[in-house]
């Protein structure tokens, strides 16, 4: 497969945090970063989001700060060996996250960040992203509505051929 015809799986923060801490979906997670010729990506917004999940989880003792470095060394390393990539939030992401606001926001619940994600997913297109990663139900369900490919880590994967009346 040639680099041109590579698919990206874009990873939310809600799912990518799964890498780096054992915890419902994370092998879904597991799989997808075992995957060699996948390339991963994430948004640089997601860099802010990934050290304010994991500063939450020391307040809560579910880490201790110790952790917490390590696991920011851990991820930095990702990014540094190209086992995941970032994708630049710019000005048109901006404008795009106001009018996704602007769209979605008197009837769902979209939260500045997740417009912001939804902006930078959209720039990439569904003809880039193979799939979304998304522990996030609402904004999965949105992404969706977008016309993006989400696979939800914390799903448990539906049984072949059946359906939910069967």
């Amino acid at each position: 497969m040639s680099e041109a015809e590579k698919r990206i799986d874009f990873f939310d923060t809600s799912a990518f945090v799964k890498r780096y801490h054992r915890e419902l979906g994370s092998d879904v997670v597991d799989t997808a970063f075992a995957d060699k010729d996948a390339i991963r990506m994430i948004s640089d917004m997601s860099v802010i989001a990934f050290y304010s999940a994991f500063a939450k989880k020391v307040r809560t003792g579910e880490i201790t700060e110790e952790d917490f470095r390590e696991t920011i060394k851990e991820m930095a390393e990702d990014i540094r060996s190209g086992m995941m990539h970032l994708a630049f939030f710019g000005d048109s992401d901006k404008r795009e996250a106001a009018a996704l606001i602007e769209k979605h926001g008197p009837s769902k619940n979209l939260r500045t960040l997740d417009a912001i994600q939804l902006a930078v997913i959209k720039r990439l297109g569904p003809q880039v992203l193979r799939q979304v990663y998304c522990a996030d139900r609402p904004f999965a369900a949105l992404m969706r509505a977008e016309g993006f490919s989400v696979i939800d880590p914390e799903e448990p994967p539906k049984a072949e051929g059946k359906t939910e009346s069967t």
